[in-house]
């Protein structure tokens, strides 16, 4: 497709980010290019490494977000989007906003706590709203054996694809702004325009093939940068942060033509069924996501057909009964009967060993701090054996993360940057 052919384009249908822009180099911020190098350093393997030696112009055009005609170089809307100065988002992509808000209980309104809203490039917004999700998510440390790791109130890497998808797969052509709210149900990401493709189904969005993105030009560009991961599937893993984590999944229930919702519960987490997952990781038999679900739904007292599992999983019969078999197989569930029909449980090995964890963690429970000892801090942890969980709300992350990679944070230092107090922020 020539440059021509992309100003011509429907952008209604198709890539907005792809659109040929009037901007020029000028309405390019070079600093916005050093923080995408930044961020594929840090990511280490999630990113791509070649991005980091090169040109800001070569980093444009290997996006495909500028374009070369006739000796001429060309700016894709894309290219604002990323590393576009505040007063070129405004002019090309006047659209483009996001916002974060505490909400109220009582009145249903945002606080003066927090309520602010940003014209940035994608990349900043990216890691603002990060470093604040970081602020505002406290966890406790739970220990396995000699591995000390962190159960948040919300899966850091859930709240990252969430906010990744809602910057990718949003609607620029639409008038409205990418939300993130702290509400009393808990945390909540809209952003404008339905889905992309024709699928609703929650069920089936979750294990069916990668759903197709609104830009699939952002999409490369948050994969590229290691933001997100580079399978395409990061719903899947989202889900799959909570429900290891002892916590409620993500809720898409909200979401209607016009707006995509995503929800992340607010629910006291599972400590018990957290060290389990935990512990099968170590262990080198960490739970799959489809493992997850069916786990979660039969600990949660729901009653599992062969026929319920394929809607939980949303695949046919065959194949969820053949996992249902594997899960059998490796201790994970039983077969019972009920009523002349077939059953599927949790094992009672999956039930004694929550027993067991939830008896150590409660036998284990932090002890008041002493004078000069702060609740949470490594000195309270550091005779905890297997099974004890310590409270950390609010203190920085530094030994959990350590000794749980997984859990780690991507290109913000710990516990995020010094954040000023503002309000309505363009530059």
């Amino acid at each position: 497709m020539t440059v021509a052919d992309m100003k011509g384009a429907d952008v209604t249908v198709a890539d907005f980010a792809a659109s040929v822009s009037a901007a020029s180099w000028d309405d390019l911020d070079p600093r916005e290019f050093d923080r995408l190098r930044r961020l594929v350093g840090a990511a280490g393997g999630r990113g791509d490494s070649t991005l980091a030696a090169m040109s800001d112009e070569q980093i444009a055009r290997s996006l495909g977000v500028a374009l070369v005609e006739d000796g001429r170089t060309h700016l894709c809307a894309g290219a604002v989007l990323l590393f576009g100065q505040p007063e070129a988002l405004r002019a090309h992509v006047p659209n483009h906003e996001a916002a974060i808000q505490v909400i109220g209980p009582e009145t249903g309104e945002p606080t003066d706590g927090m309520n602010d809203f940003f014209r940035w490039p994608l990349l900043r917004l990216a890691e603002e709203l990060l470093a604040r999700f970081r602020a505002r998510n406290p966890e406790r440390e739970i220990r396995y054996e000699l591995v000390r790791t962190g159960v948040p109130a919300y899966a850091e890497q859930a709240f990252r694809e969430l906010l990744a998808n809602a910057f990718v797969h949003r609607d620029y052509t639409a008038p409205g702004a990418v939300h993130v709210q702290w509400t009393g149900e808990g945390v909540e990401i809209s952003s404008p325009g339905g889905y992309a493709d024709a699928v609703r189904d929650p069920a089936a969005r979750l294990l069916a093939r990668p759903p197709r993105p609104r830009s699939p030009l952002l999409a490369d560009a948050f994969r590229r940068a290691g933001i997100t991961d580079r399978s395409g599937r990061g719903i899947r893993r989202a889900h799959a942060a909570q429900l290891r984590n002892g916590l409620a999944a993500p809720d898409h229930t909200g979401s209607t033509a016009d707006t995509v919702v995503a929800v992340l519960p607010r629910q006291p987490a599972d400590l018990a069924f957290a060290l389990f997952a935990v512990g099968r990781e170590y262990g080198g038999r960490p739970l799959a996501l489809p493992d997850l679900l069916v786990l979660t739904a039969g600990l949660g007292g729901r009653t599992l057909r062969t026929a319920d599992v394929a809607e939980l999983l949303g695949t046919d019969k065959d194949r969820a009964r053949r996992h249902l078999t594997d899960m059998v197989h490796d201790g994970l569930m039983d077969v019972a009967s009920g009523g002349g029909v077939r059953i599927w449980v949790p094992s009672a090995q999956v039930r004694r060993a929550l027993r067991d964890d939830a008896s150590q963690l409660h036998a284990r429970s932090p002890r008041p701090a002493g004078r000069g000892e702060r609740a949470g801090s490594t000195t309270a942890a550091a005779d905890a054996p297997r099974g004890s969980a310590t409270a950390s709300a609010g203190a920085p992350r530094g030994s959990a993360a350590a000794a749980h990679p997984a859990l780690r944070g991507w290109a913000i230092p710990e516990g995020g940057p010094a954040l000023p107090a503002r309000r309505v922020s363009d530059g």
